[in-house]
C-alpha cells in the first residue's frame, strides 16, 4: 500500500510509498525555506512524543519569524496534511510548482516514485502542478 497523487481528467498519475511521498513533501520544505526545510526534515528523526513535540515547537518558530504561514499557509498545511485521503488547491498548485522550479537542477535526478516509474519525477510533477493550475483542478492523494 502506498500513496498515488492525481486530479480528475489529468495526464498524470503518481504513484508511491510513503517515504517517497515523505521525500516529495521534504523537497518542498526545502525550496519554500531552507532553514525550516532543513527543521522540517528532522520529523524523520523523532522517535518520542517529546521529540516531536520540540521540533513542531522549532518549526513554529520558524515559520513564525519568517512570516511563511502569512504567504504559504495552504503550502504548509500540505506538508503537515495526513498521507492519505488529502487534496490541495489549483491555487496551491501553482504555489508548490513556483518553488520547485529554482530547484530543478538540484532535483533532476531525484525521485519519489516507486523505482519502476521513477525518471524525471520532478519535471513530471511541476508539469502536472501546472496543469492543474490551468484547468482549475484540485489535486488528490489517497
Amino acid at each position: 500500500m502506498g500513496v498515488t497523487i492525481s486530479a480528475t481528467h489529468s495526464s498524470y498519475s503518481f504513484d508511491m510509498g510513503y517515504g517517497g511521498f515523505g521525500n516529495l513533501r521534504k523537497n518542498i520544505a526545502l525550496a519554500l525555506d531552507d532553514a525550516f526545510g532543513n527543521m522540517y526534515l528532522q520529523y524523520a528523526k523523532c522517535v518520542t512524543e517529546e521529540s516531536l513535540k520540540a521540533n513542531d515547537k522549532r518549526c513554529e518558530t520558524i515559520i513564525n519569524e519568517k512570516g511563511l504561514d502569512k504567504e504559504c499557509k495552504d503550502v504548509l498545511d500540505f506538508l503537515y496534511a495526513p498521507d492519505t485521503d488529502g487534496k490541495i488547491s489549483y491555487k496551491t498548485c501553482k504555489k508548490i510548482a513556483d518553488l520547485l522550479e529554482p530547484c530543478m537542477s538540484a532535483l533532476r535526478n531525484k525521485c519519489f516514485r516507486y523505482a519502476a516509474y521513477a525518471g524525471h519525477d520532478y519535471e513530471d510533477f511541476v508539469a502536472f502542478l501546472r496543469e492543474c493550475y490551468r484547468y482549475h483542478r484540485n489535486m488528490r492523494w489517497y
